[in-house]
């Protein structure tokens, strides 16, 4: 069985940086890191994934966003045990 993957971000807006909203966690789930990846490219309009599975990206309306594409294990060793990337 494959562990599958979902998709967790974090927001904020230029306008007011001090106030960081998430983790948000999708519902959906992904069968690997590449689907998470190409929805995340594809929501985006453009590559923004890196080889981490992780991006950044801002919005013309000032709306920065910051994630990645994990597993349960990836999921529990960054936000269970080493607290928020952001």
């Amino acid at each position: 069985m494959t562990d599958l993957v979902v998709l967790i971000w974090f927001t904020m807006n230029i306008m007011d940086p001090t106030k960081i909203y998430g983790p948000d966690i999708s519902e959906r789930t992904f069968q690997n890191h590449d689907e998470c990846a190409l929805f995340v490219n594809y929501i985006a309009k453009k590559p923004i994934v890196n080889d981490k599975y992780e991006f950044a990206f801002g919005t013309p309306d000032g709306t920065l966003f910051r994630g990645g594409c994990y597993n349960a294990e990836e999921y529990e060793k960054i936000f269970r045990n080493k607290g928020n990337p952001a």
